[in-house]
């Protein structure tokens, strides 16, 4: 690290998994240190937080304790209705100046603070709104002090051993350290990782104890598949066949109801009740899984939630606590807990889910209970949009930003600072697309020729399934439930046709997924509307067309059905879950290729483009004819019998096509500046060093510089990524806390 003075020691961009999985540890070496090193963090979104009472913050105080720091904030959309949906898309979606003519020219039509940054990369087309071609890749991601972690779907899962031993990897790991940093970051996530930190100090990695430990944000992980917090799920338990030192094995639905008692004559069989409070959607999905895979089960889920109500709080012989329950621990204080609202990607109400910003306020400003911040040495600031990061002839770097204003972010102020190192954080587009500019602009000319190489879409796959035989009840419950793996090194898990030959080159992983409620209000509207959403952006005449879908629909049916509805029961008034009861919607990841190419773009052109070798089509990649198939299999499994009803992506239907808007739509983009063993092959190496390929030796890198996030990882995984990139974040921030200059 570069030994002149600079205005900071450390500036990390972003604050996502990456970013805060490496400052928090930082910040605690610096505070033993004592050398007055601090570590200011680079946000380019705002704080969000929730408008409404918690179990924890009863009298709303979040909000008023963030303004009176100084810090922007916004709430989550709390309507879960058509408004919520129109305030979704209104305030929520970011709308930059660029975006289309009306952005350009209405100033109150952008909003560069939005929570959700829906990324199409292609051409613009005419003024931004005629003729737009999509690249084939639309990627979802957030834009808040958080990152990822604020939209994300809470689930932490490990990808089987096969996928981290693939010769792709350039890791030097050992299966022991492997399992460690995974267990470690289970707990970065499950609890904090100050307490992850603490508790591998005390060599109680993995954790086992019954009590919450200390310096715990979050009540541990969860498996979430009854109507109601405090219910026993009656579930049956086993090991992760693909994760033998996972210390939370699997939990399944139990459906083998028990024999009825002999009598004279016999009694008619009784109906199993020890599952009957299980969220329909979990029951369909694992039911329907169980028929075509070995591999399934209830996921991990980073969301507080309670311990049922007449489980004893212990452990058994195993150190696990008894009856496999999950970490959580209501009577050791007060958590907010999971309601089942199905609100996960659009901002959890009742404050559950371990979203970063919580750990992250907590590190750097404190409670608003007038607990002080963990880390003085810690800064973070919000509204800050990084340009280019360029090497001084002196060592360390200018880091060039866009700071918004508070008070009207479409407003900006060019801003500079200097640091000895940079940890660049800032999501897979936004790492890609920084560091892509920062070597064309000569900021830092030496990067890899491999930067933007090595894209993967981590086979992600978006499918509705209308008319169910039985009722889903997609609105309600935790986003996520429960996973399916096909097509792993186990046996027993390929779809129907190839259980005998299962191919783990086409590995893939089906999970349930909700719908929010604001969301399902525009059912019958909502697959138009969304490809709507892909061909046009998020801009103004997204909203007036979502309107007046609505509008065109429901006036004419309120004035026609008010009038019958004393008679018989109208359309128009059934609820949300009622008119997406029978529709069952999945996500999937799979080992896609990973031979994506990022480039910059040019006039016309969104900010980033994005291809395949040979102009082949990101759909076309071979893990998604694997996908389909299963979804074929999975679809006889749930639909009626005698008909032919398959599942749908609204992103690759015929109508997207016609408009050139056919794509995958994703959420977890990988790669483009992956790890490697050197500047020829890779960005960066294992432990996250960015290549200087004009030096060579044992530290060819750019002293100081490293990357910590999604971008590194060098192939699909097939599953959702966030334990990974904390996993291999906190391995990169461990190497660096051993390269600092001695005390």
């Amino acid at each position: 690290m570069s030994q002149t003075k600079h205005d900071h020691t450390v500036v990390i961009i972003g604050t996502g998994f990456g970013g805060t999985m490496t400052a928090i540890p930082l910040a605690t070496e610096f505070t033993k240190r004592q050398k007055g090193e601090d570590i200011l963090m680079l946000e380019r979104g705002t704080w969000w937080t929730t408008p409404v009472s918690t179990v924890q913050d009863k009298e709303i105080k979040t909000a008023e304790f963030l303004a009176n720091k100084k810090q922007p904030v916004q709430y989550w959309s709390s309507q879960n209705h058509f408004r919520g949906f129109l305030d979704i898309f209104s305030r929520c979606y970011r709308r930059t100046k660029d975006e289309n003519v009306f952005t350009k020219l209405f100033r109150s039509l952008r909003n560069e603070d939005g929570l959700y940054d829906f990324t199409i990369m292609g051409t613009r087309g005419f003024l931004g709104l005629f003729g737009r071609k999509s690249d084939g890749v639309t990627v979802i991601r957030a834009n808040g002090v958080g990152g990822g972690s604020l939209i994300y779907s809470n689930i932490t899962i490990q990808p089987p051993d096969f996928v981290l031993t693939d010769d792709r990897w350039p890791m030097s790991w050992t299966k022991q350290e492997r399992e460690d940093y995974y267990n470690l970051a289970r707990h970065a996530i499950s609890f904090s990782v100050i307490s992850a930190l603490k508790a591998r100090d005390a060599h109680q990695i993995p954790f086992t104890g019954v009590k919450m430990p200390g310096d715990a944000i979050n009540a541990g992980l969860s498996n979430i598949v009854v109507r109601s917090a405090h219910l026993k799920p009656h579930w049956d338990v086993g090991s992760d066949p693909n994760n033998s030192s996972n210390p939370r094995g699997i939990k399944r639905y139990h459906e083998n109801p028990p024999p009825p008692p002999p009598s004279d004559p016999p009694a008619p069989p009784v109906p199993d009740r020890s599952n009957a409070l299980w969220i329909d959607r979990a029951r369909v999905f694992q039911l329907a899984s169980k028929q075509l895979t070995s591999d399934y089960g209830t996921v991990d889920l980073a969301i507080n939630d309670l311990t049922p109500e007449d489980s004893m709080l212990g452990v058994d012989s195993t150190g696990m606590p008894n009856d496999n329950l999950p970490h959580n621990y209501p009577l050791e204080k007060s958590v907010n807990y999971c309601e089942r609202q199905g609100r996960c990607n659009v901002g959890c109400l009742p404050g559950a889910r371990h979203t970063l910003n919580k750990q992250l306020m907590a590190a750097a400003l404190g409670k608003f209970d007038g607990t002080p911040p963990a880390f003085p040495n810690l800064k973070i600031e919000p509204l800050c949009e990084v340009d280019v990061i360029r090497a001084l002839p002196g060592g360390g770097y200018e880091i060039h930003y866009l700071k918004r204003r508070h008070d009207d972010p479409s407003s900006v102020d060019k801003t500079v600072v200097t640091a000895g190192m940079v940890i660049v954080s800032a999501g897979c587009l936004g790492t890609n697309e920084l560091m892509l500019r920062s070597k064309q602009k000569g900021a830092l000319p030496n990067l890899s020729d491999k930067v933007g190489v090595g894209f993967s879409t981590n086979g992600d796959y978006l499918a509705f399934l209308e008319r169910t035989k039985e009722r889903a009840s997609i609105v309600r419950g935790p986003v996520t439930t429960s996973f399916a793996h096909f097509n792993t090194d186990q046996k027993g898990t390929g779809p129907e046709g190839s259980r005998d030959n299962p191919n783990p080159a086409l590995f893939h992983t089906i999970e349930d997924q909700g719908i929010p409620p604001a969301l399902a209000s525009v059912v019958g509207e909502g697959l138009p509307l969304i490809q709507r959403l892909v061909e046009k952006g998020s801009g103004g005449g997204f909203l007036f067309l979502a309107i007046l879908r609505y509008l065109k629909k429901r006036i004419p049916q309120l004035i026609r059905e008010i009038w019958r509805n004393s008679s018989e029961r109208a359309e128009f008034f059934k609820s949300e879950e009622e008119r997406v009861s029978n529709m069952m919607c999945v996500v999937a990841m799979g080992r896609e290729s990973s031979q994506g190419v990022f480039r910059l773009g040019g006039i016309g052109e969104t900010p980033l483009r994005i291809s395949k070798p040979g102009n082949v089509k990101f759909w076309e990649d071979p893990v998604y004819d694997s996908i389909r198939e299963t979804l074929k299999q999975l679809a006889t499994k749930l639909r009626p019998e005698g008909t032919a009803i398959e599942f749908i992506n609204p992103f690759l239907t015929p109508t997207a096509e016609a408009a050139g808007a056919e794509s995958i739509a994703l959420s977890h983009p990988l790669g483009g500046c992956r790890m490697g063993h050197s500047a020829a092959d890779g960005v960066v190496d294992e432990f996250g060093h960015v290549f200087d390929k004009a030096k060579t030796g044992a530290a060819p890198f750019y002293e100081g510089l490293y990357i910590a996030d999604a971008s590194i990882i060098p192939t699909a995984l097939g599953v959702n990524p966030s334990l990974t990139i904390s996993a291999l974040s906190l391995r990169i921030v461990d190497q660096i806390i051993k390269e600092l200059p001695k005390v």
